[in-house]
This record gives structure tokens, sequence and C-alpha cells, in this order.
């Protein structure tokens, strides 16, 4: 980033309120933290961590603690991230994130979750190849169908991302990009076509015996579903077959890199070896 900007927790009920703001200006009201559940969480094991220029809130990043199957002791479960879109594509997401995986290791947690979804590989590339997260989980519909603004009519479908905190692609960040910087050595899981400048889905692809595949998503799919909600809706459908015959064989969700037309997440075949803790 070009300019200094402020981390901190934040407590303050005024505070607090901006970070609800910002929720709706993202989303609108359908979906939002209110500061009733940000309070009860800070005071219970969780967190809100602001981005400040000077004294304006440009971002926030919110966890609260959650015990699951994947993690038979409490971690942090990061539920909400939002940018100011004055301040997008500077790196603020990124350094939220960092300040909250700092906050968790003092209190003692030793992995952070958060959904996000198949259909944004920018989001994919920062959870996965820049801070080094995995996903072995895929929601269906998680969330039902919203009305939200970046979610309307859309099945709300989420990648579960797992940080081990302390891991080694978390600690040595890049660790990813260049380990998997060359996606012409990985066959795709499924086939896609350039339309009229649109990205088409086409079929999934059954390969076996790789150990590394390719699953293509748009790159900018925000923009596709205003040019053509069908195309778009098609993308979730596949992304969903593809990725979950992938899980159910044994790869996981390692790193996601961008393209020109489309971006690929990155699946591994996991190993004895490999394997994350937890499973």
């Amino acid at each position: 980033m070009s300019k200094t900007y402020i981390f901190k927790p934040v407590m303050e009920h005024g505070e607090l309120q901006k970070a609800v703001d910002l929720q709706v200006d993202t989303w609108g009201r359908e979906i939002v933290t209110a500061l009733a559940q940000l309070v009860a969480a800070i005071h219970n094991g969780g967190c809100v961590i602001g981005a400040y220029d000077s004294d304006r809130m440009i971002g926030f990043v919110y966890g609260f603690p959650g015990i699951t199957d994947i993690s038979k002791k409490p971690h942090l479960v990061s539920h909400m991230m939002a940018v100011d879109s004055d301040y997008r594509n500077q790196g603020i997401g990124e350094s939220l994130k960092r300040r909250q995986r700092e906050w968790a290791i003092e209190k003692g947690y030793e992995k952070i979750t958060w959904t996000f979804d198949p259909l944004e590989i920018k989001n994919g590339y920062l959870n996965l190849s820049k801070l080094g997260g995995y996903v072995r989980t895929y929601y269906v519909s998680y969330y039902g169908i919203t009305q939200d603004k970046i979610n309307k009519g859309m099945p709300t479908d989420r990648f579960l991302l797992e940080w081990d905190l302390l891991s080694e692609p978390v600690v040595n960040a890049g660790m990813k990009k260049e380990k998997y910087g060359n996606i012409s050595d990985y066959p795709l899981a499924l086939d896609f076509s350039i339309q009229d400048s649109l990205p088409v889905s086409g079929d999934v692809v059954r390969r076996d015996g790789e150990k590394v595949l390719l699953v293509p998503a748009p790159k900018d799919i925000q923009a596709l579903k205003n040019r053509s909600f069908e195309l778009a809706y098609d993308w979730r459908m596949k992304i969903r077959q593809a990725i979950q015959a992938l899980f159910s064989d044994g790869y996981v969700l390692v790193a996601a890199i961008p393209s020109d037309d489309v971006g690929y997440y990155i699946l591994e075949k996991e190993t004895r070896n490999t394997k994350r803790s937890g499973k």
C-alpha cells in the first residue's frame, strides 16, 4: 500500500456502528451483523479489527469463537470482512486478515476459518495463494437464496477456508504462488470456452491418477452476472459439480491463480504426507 493506514481492535459502540454501516454499504440491509451481536462476541472471545484512514473506518474484519468437527478445540470463525469501495485493491483486506491472525495467536487460537463464494476467484487468490489457507469442504446454498446486492438470485454456495495459523504456507507468505505458478503444467477438471468475449462453462471432466487438477472460474463474476445471469448460474452449477466430485475423490483445494479470461482453482490429491491437521 502506498499510504499508511491504522489497524486496531474496535471496542467502542460508536466505532462498531461504523462497521455496521459499512456492511450496509457493501451488501445492503439483508446481510448485517448487528451492533449488539458484535458487542456480545467481543466480550466472549471474538474480535472486531478496524482499518482507518485518519478517523474514517475504511474496513473491518469480525470473528467469533467456534468449535466444530473440523477443529476439536476452539478456533476463530472469521464471519465478516468489508472494505470501503473507495479503498479497495490496495491490500487492505489482506492486512486486516494478517492483523486478525496476530490477534488470534495472542489469544491462543491456532486456526481461523471462514467461508467465501467459489465464484469469487479474486477472494480465492487472496485466501488460498496469498494467505496460505486451504479448502476441503463445500457448502451448497449455505445462506439459502438471499436478496442482498451481491448474492441476489444466486444459490449461496460457499467454500470453508481453513487457516492454520502456524503452518508453513501461512508463515511463509507467497510459497504457494511459487509452487503452483505454472498453470500450463496441470489438466482441467472442468472445460470452458470463450464466446463473444464471455467465459462459458463446459463439461466436468473425469481424470484419474492426476496429482494436481485445475477448475476454472470467471475472472469477474459480478460483471458476468450483469451481462448474462444464465451463464453465471451455469458456472455455479458446474463448479459445484466439479469441486464436490474432487473433494469426494480426496483432493484438497490449495491455491488459486488469476489469468486473462478466467482464474483457476488448484486442487491437489491428498496423501499421507500432505494430509492437513484436523481431518
